[in-house]
């Protein structure tokens, strides 16, 4: 079972389905906690598993995917289901990016579930993924590691937040970044000292805010080296494009 893009195959890598749990009634257990089936919400899950031979996949764009059909073949529409936070229709979850770039798995939800005894899942839509096969190492000037601090690469600025001994761990010096671009849609980040000596790193976490239709990523590393001075090396895509990836499936019970 699949769907094949030009350059990214789609196929279902998994499916849960939670129906309702169990919650004691009566005043007294107003507070205790319900018992649900692998401790998940009610609800529908399928996991799409993206390949790609020729390219590295980049990135899915949550905002820009779409679904326009997920449900039952009884006729249960679960893009209408209602769950918990306002949330309503089909969701995308977190994706996960192998680390060799060749794949993403990324989960479609909704709190609706399937009439007993629907045999099928029906899901459509449509997947904007970022695929790249060419990069090229751009880096910027030596600069002061210091909260406020901006290192420019290319057209690319990214503002110091915090630097200094991480909260755990044994390694030196953590930097953190905040900027208007994704780390994702690089290849790499690479870390110099001033004598232009590469410094090991490691990604620790990453995150990023949304207010008026402008998002703000943050990102930060922890250096096995402390320095006063760092050169940002951003490992960019040079033939970086949007694809645009079908979703057509009947998902059965049994994958």
């Amino acid at each position: 079972m699949g769907v094949s893009s030009a350059q990214v195959d789609v196929s279902v890598a998994g499916l849960q389905v939670v129906g309702k749990g169990y919650k004691p009634g009566g005043e007294a257990n107003k507070n205790a906690q319900e018992l649900r089936a692998f401790n998940w919400h009610t609800g529908t899950r399928v996991a799409l598993l993206l390949t790609s031979k020729d390219k590295s996949i980049v990135n899915l764009d949550k905002d820009g995917s779409k679904v326009t059909v997920f449900g039952d073949d009884l006729g249960t529409d679960f893009t209408k289901a209602k769950g918990k936070f306002s949330r309503k229709g089909a969701n995308f979850g977190f994706p996960n990016l192998s680390e060799d770039g060749k794949a993403l798995i990324v989960e479609i939800e909704s709190s609706g579930v399937p009439e007993k005894g629907a045999g099928n899942l029906a899901l459509k839509g449509e997947l904007l993924v970022s695929v790249a096969s060419k990069s090229e190492m751009k880096k910027s000037k030596a600069v002061e590691v210091k909260k406020g601090a901006k290192v420019v690469v290319g057209e690319h600025t990214f503002k110091v937040e915090e630097a200094g001994k991480p909260d755990w761990g044994d390694d030196p010096m953590s930097v953190s970044f905040t900027s208007s671009v994704n780390h994702k849609d690089f290849k790499g980040f690479v870390f110099y000292d001033s004598d232009g000596k590469v410094v090991e790193s490691d990604r620790t976490s990453s995150g990023s805010m949304g207010m008026f239709g402008k998002r703000t990523y943050s990102v930060t590393f922890n250096l096995k080296k402390k320095v006063d001075q760092i050169i940002l090396g951003l490992d960019a895509w040079t033939d970086l494009e949007v694809i645009k990836v079908p979703v057509d499936f009947k998902v059965p019970a049994g994958l």
